[in-house]
This record gives structure tokens, sequence and C-alpha cells, in this order.
């Protein structure tokens, strides 16, 4: 279901904002200064985390190319303004922790500074399974909607192989799709269980957005993200199948201490993940330090 509200009628959630600490993502303090993470716009750092069942910590990494920690695997999300994968660490095994790389140049817009409130906190504490079956292809009228904003984004696949590499989608308009497959008790499938994890640009410092409508520096697919609400609709177009979510969670967190092994976890109850960045923009590396990160659940 969606928010009858209408959408110009909420503030963004960026302005005037108290950031409120995700349980094991450190302090408020630590979240309100620079990390050298970044998830979801465009330039991300390196991060680390803890993992919580013993297993090397899986750092993620984008500005979106930012390390962010995720089990144990270190994955390069390089939200790089679309195009540029980043550095892929080569021929690293599952079991082993590759050290944190940080990519080379970050070009993301800095529009999006501020830490909103979130809507409602993440709770890690939902059933998990131990594996999960994950796309290996998305068609070309595939496509992640958020009917309130208007988004209708074409999906990007991208695998994160045993290299424990997570590219960075083609542009500021579309939207990754990652495949777990090769870290079980990861990811997903929309209409097929788990938990889907997509990642979008919070805007861009280089390349024009809106199909090249909008010149840079300009607000990206998951602009508005961070402003949605418990209830509002998230729609996965997969094959000319509808499946649609009701966001549960909305909350910033930093992205080098959060928990990230949990927030990708493949869930019992069939959920969606958006990560996309936000939070202290650093403009001499253009890295922003946080990820804003949407959970929602399947509803029909």
């Amino acid at each position: 279901m969606v928010d009858e509200e209408r959408p110009e009628d909420r503030q963004d959630p960026r302005e005037d904002a108290a950031d409120e600490p995700l349980e094991g993502a450190g302090s408020a303090d630590d979240q309100n200064s620079y990390s050298e993470s970044s998830y979801g716009g465009e330039d991300q750092g390196s991060g680390a985390g803890g993992p919580s069942d013993g297993r090397p910590p899986l750092p993620l990494v984008g500005g979106l190319a930012a390390a962010v920690i995720v089990g144990i695997i270190i994955i390069f999300v390089a939200l790089s303004g679309g195009g540029d994968d980043g550095p892929e660490p080569a021929g690293a095994d599952p079991s082993d922790v590759p050290s944190t790389s940080t990519p080379t140049d970050g070009t993301s817009g800095g529009l999006a500074t501020g830490v909103p409130s979130p809507e409602a906190t993440l709770d890690l504490t939902v059933p998990t399974v131990s594996a999960a079956v994950n796309l290996d292809s998305v068609g070309d009228s595939d496509r992640l909607v958020v009917p309130l904003y208007g988004i209708e984004a074409p999906l990007t696949l991208r695998t994160v192989g045993q290299d424990g590499v997570m590219a960075n989608p083609d542009g500021p308009d579309d939207v990754a799709y990652y495949n777990f497959s090769a870290w079980p008790g990861q990811g997903g499938a929309p209409g097929l269980g788990g938990n889907s994890v997509f990642a979008g640009h919070v805007d861009s410092g280089t390349k024009a957005c809106d199909n090249g409508n909008v010149p840079p520096p300009c607000q990206a697919v998951f602009w508005d993200i961070s402003a949605l609400r418990v209830g509002d609709e998230v729609q996965i177009h997969i094959d000319g199948v509808i499946y649609s979510y009701a966001v549960t969670s909305n909350q910033s967190v930093v992205a080098a201490t959060a928990p990230w092994d949990k927030i990708v976890s493949a869930t019992e109850q069939e959920t969606i993940t958006l990560i996309t960045c936000g939070g202290d923009f650093n403009r001499e590396t253009r890295e922003y330090s946080n990820r804003q990160v949407v959970v929602a659940v399947r509803i029909s």
C-alpha cells in the first residue's frame, strides 16, 4: 500500500535531522563523524565492521565506492558515477579476508549531506535461512519502481564472485541487483524468497541524470529513498510479474561499522534491501560516511 500523503508534502529527512545509532553500528558521535567508506552515492572508500557469527568480517566498499563489512568477503560497491566498477581484488578465496581497498577517485555530487532520523530502525533479529535462490539474469524490461516518487529504474545484474567484489550500477539512473550465489546465506530473489539486495546512486558529480537531461551535479535514482516511510510501497518488476513490498524500516548507518553480514543476510520472510549513500561528505575524497538502508517485506 502506498502512503496517501503526497511526496511534495514531506520534508526531506536529511534536513535538520538528528542521527540515532544502530545497535552494533557505532555511537552517535561515530555516525556523525567522517569514515572512509561510503555506499550508494557515487563514491566510496573502505570500511570495516565486526561479524556477529564468528566468521571473518565482510567489508562492502563503494563511494558507492566504499567498503562495508558483510560476513567474510570484502565487497566493492563502486558506485562511482556509473561505468567504472573500481578495482577488483584478484583470486581471493571465500575463506580468506582480502585487505580493504579504496577506489582511486570519487565522483559523487555531494548533494545528499546530513543524516536523517530513522523512519524505523533496522530489525537485525529477523529469522534468516542458510541458503537462498538468486537471479542469474535480469531483462531489459525488469524494473525497480517506487510509485510515490515516480522512480522506475532499469535493473543491472551484478554477481558477487568469490573475490567478493560488488560492482556498481551502470550509471546514475539504473539500480544494481546483486547475485550472492557464491555466498550461501546472503541475498535472495524477488518472488523466490530471501533478501534481494539492490543499490543505486544518490547523486552524480560527473554524469548527467534523468537519462542525460539533468547536468551534474544532480540527484540520482535513489535520491528520494531516505524519505520512504513505513508502509510505503516498492515494486520489483521481473519478467512481466510485479512483486510488491511494504517498507518496514529506513535508517542511516555508518558504512565502516554497520553489521553488513546481517543487513544482506537471506531472510526467512521475503524482503528487499535498498542501499544508497548519505551522511557526511568529504569534498577532498568525494566520499560519503554513511549508507541509507531501506528494508521492505513482500505483500503481494
